[in-house]
């Protein structure tokens, strides 16, 4: 193994992340196989309750060795008490979150057939819509970093999209680092508001998919260099089994993914956003962020299940070792 420490890495120092967004409980269900058919019965192999949407980078971060603290919704129903008694038992603050009252938890029926595919059926939580608590902006101030994906600012989640607008520009005027996953639904959100995000963006992540359509930009190398004129000064976009590329405005790098058989790709975004956050917390070099980040997304495919059933830090650490790059843990 090759040596490529830089000699800005941080060493233990607890890192404070905050994550922003309503809070989703998965029900996971592995089948045979998919698609589902009417009249076609199929006896699952298993039926369980998760944390996934943000809590994968709850339960991630916290298993890297974060601070990560919740900041949103769930319902007062049993699967809210499941999800913050599953992200409680990961170590994850969880005192920030509102319990709505007579609501209901965004809720996802994760389906996984045994060839490792999926597909969610899910839907959004209900009740009163969250406007910002001031209490909130002592909890902002007191992060190394706050994430957010575009999931978030779909118009039918209950932290109003005004409120996590108000939480980022708190981070952006105390210097705080904020971190932009744009996914899917942000498709679903009004374009200025996503650029608004976007203005107070530190490190801006996506999918090979989703940069090229935001930006319009024939490929990853020129979608990166157009976002890094929105206002991020880091770009990452994932690419799958091809790992990722990082961008700045001085250099670009393009870390290699590692190879493992496949199990299932529900919540691997959310790994490999975790470890994104970390690494560059910890002061990683670009190739050590990507290292890390494409182990987490790895070992996460590798499983069955989001939420608590992710990898633990001794399996990212073990496909670490079977890289060039030198990444600190």
């Amino acid at each position: 193994m090759t040596e490529n420490v830089t000699e800005n890495v941080i060493e233990n120092v607890m890192l404070d992340i905050v994550t922003l967004g309503d809070l989703v409980a998965d029900l996971i269900v592995p089948i045979p196989q998919l698609p589902v058919r009417a009249r076609e019965h199929q006896v699952a192999n298993d039926i369980a309750i998760e944390a996934g949407g943000t809590g994968n980078f709850l339960v991630i971060a916290a298993r890297l060795g974060a601070n990560v603290t919740a900041l949103g919704t769930v319902g007062d129903d049993f699967y809210g008490e499941q999800v913050l008694e599953l992200l409680a038992g990961e170590g994850v603050d969880v005192e920030s979150v509102v319990v709505l009252p007579e609501g209901r938890t965004a809720t996802a029926i994760v389906l996984v057939d045994d060839n490792a595919e999926h597909v969610f059926l899910g839907m959004f939580g209900s009740g009163q819509r969250l406007p910002f608590h001031s209490e909130w902006r002592r909890v902002i101030q007191a992060a190394d970093a706050v994430f957010v994906t575009g999931y978030a600012l779909h118009p039918d989640v209950r932290l109003s999209s005004a409120s996590i607008l108000t939480c980022l520009e708190i981070a952006h005027e105390h210097g705080i680092p904020v971190f932009f996953d744009m996914a899917p639904a942000a498709y679903h959100a009004d374009r200025e508001q996503i650029s608004a995000v976007i203005d107070h963006t530190t490190v801006f992540l996506a999918t090979l998919d989703e940069t090229l359509s935001w930006t319009g930009a024939g490929d990853q190398i020129e979608a990166a260099q157009r976002l890094l004129t929105e206002g991020p000064s880091t770009v990452i976009v994932k690419l799958g089994d091809r790992g990722c590329l990082i961008a700045t405005e001085e250099q670009q790098v393009h870390v290699e993914a590692f190879e493992v058989e496949v199990r299932d790709t529900a919540g691997a975004g959310d790994a490999f956003d975790a470890a994104c956050v970390y690494g560059y917390l910890r002061g990683f070099s670009l190739e050590q962020i990507g290292a890390l980040a494409n182990a987490a997304g790895s070992a996460s495919v590798a499983r069955l299940g989001t939420g608590t059933r992710l990898p633990q830090k001794k399996e990212i650490e073990a496909l670490l070792q079977t890289s060039s790059i030198a990444v600190p843990l």
